[in-house]
Formats: C-alpha cells, sequence, structure tokens
C-alpha cells in the first residue's frame, strides 16, 4: 500500500485531527498524589511497588498475620493480599485499586471478583471468618471518597476502604498516615526509590 495514501487518511480523518494528549494526571488515581512525571507503564508499577510494600508493612506491624497468597496460577483469579490469622480464625482478603474510577463494567467486575474470591475462600477455609476489602490506593482514609466512586461499588460498600481504614483493620494502627499531606510525602519516597 502507498505510505502517501495512509498518510492522507490519517490526515484526513476527523477524531484523529481533534485528539489531543491528556498528560494531566486523573484526580482519582493514586499518581496524582505524586508530583514526578510518569509514564502510564510508570504508574502501574508505582501501584504494584505499594500494593508489595503495603504487604511487608502489614506482616511488620501484625505479627499475628502470615500471607498466605499462592502464586498467581492460570485460570485463577489474582488475590492482591491475602492474609491469615490462624489465633483468631480470620482470612483477609484484599483488591487494591490505584484508580477506582472505572467505567461501569470495569466496577461491576471488580465488584463480581471481590465477592467471587470472598466465596472461594469461605469455601476453601470453612473455619474462618473472612474478612474482605476494596482498597482504594489513592485516598488514604475512607470519609474522603468523593460519591463519583462510591456510588459506583454500592454492592460492596461496606467493603471499600482507604489506606489508614486498611491498616487499622488489620494492624489495628488507625492513623498510619496523619494527613494527605504524609501520605503524598510517602508516596513521594516510593516513587523516588523506584524510578531514580
Amino acid at each position: 500500500m502507498n505510505p502517501k495514501f495512509l498518510k492522507s487518511v490519517v490526515n484526513g480523518n476527523e477524531y484523529v485531527q481533534a485528539c489531543t494528549s491528556n498528560k494531566a494526571k486523573d484526580v482519582h488515581s493514586l499518581s496524582s498524589l505524586v508530583d514526578q512525571q510518569m509514564s502510564q507503564s510508570d504508574c502501574i508499577k508505582l501501584g504494584t511497588g505499594l500494593e508489595k510494600v503495603f504487604s511487608d508493612l502489614v506482616l511488620a506491624l501484625n505479627p499475628d498475620l502470615t500471607s498466605i497468597k499462592p502464586k498467581n496460577s492460570k485460570g485463577k483469579k489474582e488475590r492482591d493480599h491475602l492474609f491469615a490469622n490462624e489465633d483468631q480464625k480470620v482470612i483477609f482478603y484484599a483488591e487494591l485499586k490505584s484508580n477506582l474510577n472505572l467505567d461501569t463494567e470495569k466496577c461491576k467486575s471488580t465488584s463480581n471478583k471481590c465477592q467471587l474470591i470472598e466465596a472461594e475462600l469461605a469455601e476453601e477455609y470453612p473455619e474462618y471468618k473472612i474478612q474482605m476489602y476494596l482498597l482504594g490506593l489513592r485516598y488514604y482514609n475512607k470519609t474522603l471518597f468523593p460519591k463519583i466512586i462510591t456510588n459506583k461499588y454500592l454492592e460492596i460498600a461496606e467493603n471499600l476502604v482507604g489506606v489508614n481504614d486498611y491498616f487499622e483493620a488489620l494492624t489495628g494502627d488507625p492513623l498510619l498516615f496523619a494527613d494527605e499531606q504524609g501520605y503524598k510525602d510517602f508516596l513521594t519516597y516510593l516513587a523516588d526509590q523506584m524510578f531514580e
């Protein structure tokens, strides 16, 4: 095919010509709390890094918990955090999201995944109480969730938590971060360690 013709079709397309780059970060995304410029790939890596650091932090702050997260396997839904308290017979499962402002279909899929894994865990551990959480990593406290977010997860509203809420439930520490600035400082430090 003639390259000039292909380019002329691209140049004549109304959608392509009206399209502009959006460098702004979504205010509902974890990356909006970090001042440095990050690619989409870096944003994903930051969320993964935070997931792993928070797992280490939970275990450091609560020695009664052990990680029972299995290795990912084909055909099984990944369980972001999975901890057991053997003495109290409690399983803690959490799905961690860097951005909860998803389209309707993805919100429903996320809610369904949480409920499905909660049901699977109830079958796998019938003698345990199952505590399921959907952790919004963007917000250090669930009281900061805007209605646009909470309205998307009404089916599991009681399980929707911010960072401090999650750590209070798993470790008893209600104030891991005193305010948003403290959380931003922590995230900036994490990003600096990961990307510099």
